[in-house]
């Protein structure tokens, strides 16, 4: 796959963002990924690797350890989370959760005792890695079809909220990538209804499942926590990361 190509997504979420944040990770940290199979497939990972390998290779930061398994929700999530996470000594901990516990029981009307455990699930996690010392990034789920109206993506609000509610009461740090998707598929569709001539890919593969476009975009707002500059984000080489 060409450079050009796969840098062509960075390209468009990078203009005009802001870049100056100071890193928030200490050489040597060790992050350990909490997650399903969006984070067992482990795109968005290998993304962030190759930024801390090529752009800090002096800062020494180990790849990350990646805790996901396929179909799981938080009610899953936490029952491993000792065994999965705690137990490597993790300096930071990312916790991408809340897809399946939407897109799983969408022939279901919406039951609210869900969302319920669901907070307490999800908040039972962000409290036994803080006990611990590490640091705590919350990753919003992301998005179920890329269409902004659909009825999974006005669900998600509910367990996004939810968790935003987590990580002000718990001080963790809170990442909207729900939102990030929406501002990009909205972004794209006005390209291509003022008709422009090259059209971006999809994001997802199946509308949950990401495409190496949709790796990107998780990763950069995961490195945006970490304070990496955008411009690092810009001047890595993807290629061997989604194959050439």
């Amino acid at each position: 796959m060409n450079r050009s190509i796969l840098t062509g997504v960075m390209a468009l979420v990078l203009a005009g963002a802001s870049g100056c944040s100071s890193l928030r990770i200490k050489p040597g940290d060790q992050i350990v990924a909490m997650g399903d199979s969006i984070t067992q497939a482990g795109g968005y990972l290998r993304v962030i690797d190759a930024v801390f390998a090529q752009q800090y290779p002096d800062m020494k930061i180990p790849r990350i350890i990646n805790a996901g398994i396929s179909g799981e929700k938080a009610e899953d999530m936490v029952k491993r989370f000792e065994r999965d996470v705690i137990a490597r000594n993790p300096n930071i901990v990312t916790i991408s959760v809340g897809i399946n516990d939407v897109w799983h029981r969408m022939d279901r009307p919406h039951d609210p005792a869900v969302l319920e455990e669901y907070s307490r699930n999800v908040d039972r996690m962000v409290v036994m890695a803080q006990e611990t010392g590490a640091r705590v990034i919350l990753l919003s789920p992301t998005v179920i079809e890329e269409k902004p109206g659909a009825e999974g993506n006005q669900r998600l609000k509910l367990y996004i909220q939810a968790g935003q509610e987590i990580a002000r009461r718990r001080k963790a740090d809170y990442v909207n990538l729900h939102e990030m998707f929406l501002e990009e598929i909205e972004k794209r569709d006005r390209q291509r209804a003022a008709g422009a001539s090259e059209s971006a890919g999809p994001l997802t593969t199946d509308g949950v499942h990401m495409t190496a476009e949709g790796d990107k975009l998780m990763a950069l707002g995961v490195l945006r926590a970490l304070g990496v500059p955008d411009e690092k984000v810009r001047a890595t080489d993807l290629s061997g990361v989604f194959g050439k």
